[in-house]
């Protein structure tokens, strides 16, 4: 099992400094999106049980989790009214000379509305964060392969952008029924990993945590993404992680094979057997 050598560790720090590629995340980060998060640091012992212990730090984490999971039944195709509006509105921007890129554009269209819409809801921060974690679902699927120029890319944009927008109401829906035992799951692995491996957690948000550190860290090195360490002794994480001199400040990536993601509910038919389990425990009735 891999571990973290620590000397007076007081923190990894993952500067995002370098662009990301406009996919929805970081695969060995959990599908993770990191364009809007900085302040990366992998947290050990009391500073990590600390973390932990606060539920409502694992937004990010669950809504990227349970998309897929409820995507299996949410799949309301796109309402013509957002397609029609949308497709009036490529046909326009190309014509003047605006560079439509299915994969940048449409997850910057799916939000345009996020912050209104979610200011009024019980949990703004959640909401956000299904939302987020939503369009880029659908994004995703729909600008893998674009052949064409503007106008075609605009059109598969507008595709995920409105299905995205179609199954918001289901997503929260089913989303609200399995929130709270995610993040229930996430800080007791949060909290086995403690005085282990870490947690790796970004502007305060729960990323992910144990083993699969080093290979979303040594993913995030891969893509570009400076990784500073901040304190004195040495980090090592194996021979397929990181290992650097942190008073140095920099961690190089160590050579070797690429560590394999366990991430939960990385194949969908696991994922959606366990949302049928829930729900039927969910329908018993009450002793």
């Amino acid at each position: 099992m891999r571990r973290f050598g620590f000397l007076g560790l007081a923190g990894v720090i993952v500067c995002l400094s370098a662009a990301l590629p406009a996919s929805a995340g970081v695969e060995e980060c959990g599908n993770i999106r990191f364009q809007e998060l900085s302040n990366c640091e992998v947290r050990v012992q009391a500073e990590c049980n600390a973390g932990c212990s606060e539920l409502g730090i694992y937004e990010t984490a669950c809504a990227t989790r349970l998309v897929p999971v409820c995507k299996t039944e949410c799949t309301l195709s796109a309402e013509a009214t957002c397609t029609d509006s949308c497709t009036t509105q490529c046909k326009r921007d190309c014509d003047n000379g605006v560079n439509v890129i299915c994969s940048h554009n449409c997850f910057v269209e799916c939000t345009t509305t996020r912050d209104a819409e979610c200011a009024g809801d019980p949990d703004p921060v959640r909401c956000a964060a299904r939302w987020d974690a939503n369009c880029d679902g659908e994004c995703d699927a729909q600008c893998v392969t674009v052949d064409g120029g503007c106008y075609d890319h605009c059109i598969e944009c507008c595709g995920g952008s409105c299905t995205a927008d179609a199954n918001m109401d289901c997503q929260t829906t089913c989303q609200d029924m399995l929130v709270r035992d995610c993040e229930h799951e996430f800080r007791a692995n949060c909290e086995a990993s403690c005085t282990g491996d870490g947690a790796l957690f970004c502007d305060g948000k729960y990323i992910i945590s144990g083993s699969q550190i080093p290979a979303c860290v040594k993913a995030l090195l891969e893509q570009g993404v400076e990784v500073k360490a901040e304190a004195e002794g040495e980090v090592t994480l194996g021979p397929d992680g990181i290992d650097g001199d942190l008073s140095a400040g920099m961690c190089a990536v160590s050579p070797g094979s690429k560590a394999t993601l366990a991430a939960p509910f990385a194949a969908l038919a696991a994922a959606a057997g366990w949302l049928a389990r829930r729900r039927r425990r969910a329908s018993r009735p009450s002793r």
